[in-house]
């Protein structure tokens, strides 16, 4: 067996079965627009489109536990189609965090409204007995 009579970048010679020119089909320079081919195609695979939820729809500014929501939404839906790893899995925890403070927060803010109009309620009462 014939092996490729290219030097590899390290100084040491290439170790695979050579083709018909002497080179490996990674060195033979009649392959090198087929490889440069495969190289632009393997970068458009790799391309993670965005998800169901448009760009567009996001709120210009954020200035409401509506609006953050829609922020969050957005950055799980983008999240969600990429590949498996270490980076995505925290990412998509602190999503989920932001998430569970956001609600949090809403939560809070309801049960405060809902005290300040019982206290509304409650003073309108008191004010229409001391009247009387």
């Amino acid at each position: 067996m014939k092996h490729c009579k290219a030097i590899k970048k390290d100084g040491q010679r290439c170790t695979t079965k050579a083709g018909p020119d002497g080179y490996c089909t990674f060195h033979s320079p009649a392959h090198g627009r087929a490889r440069a081919e495969g190289r632009k195609r393997g970068g458009e695979r790799h391309r993670t489109p965005h998800g169901a939820t448009d760009p567009a729809t996001l709120p210009p500014k954020v200035r409401t536990l509506d609006d953050v929501l829609a922020v969050l939404d957005y950055a799980l839906a983008e999240a969600m189609p990429l590949e498996n790893s270490v980076q995505r899995g925290r990412l998509i925890v602190g999503i989920a965090h932001a998430f569970v403070e956001a609600i949090k927060t809403g939560e809070l803010e309801e049960r405060l409204a809902a005290i300040e109009a019982a206290l509304k309620i409650g003073d309108a009462k008191n004010e229409s007995t001391n009247a009387a």
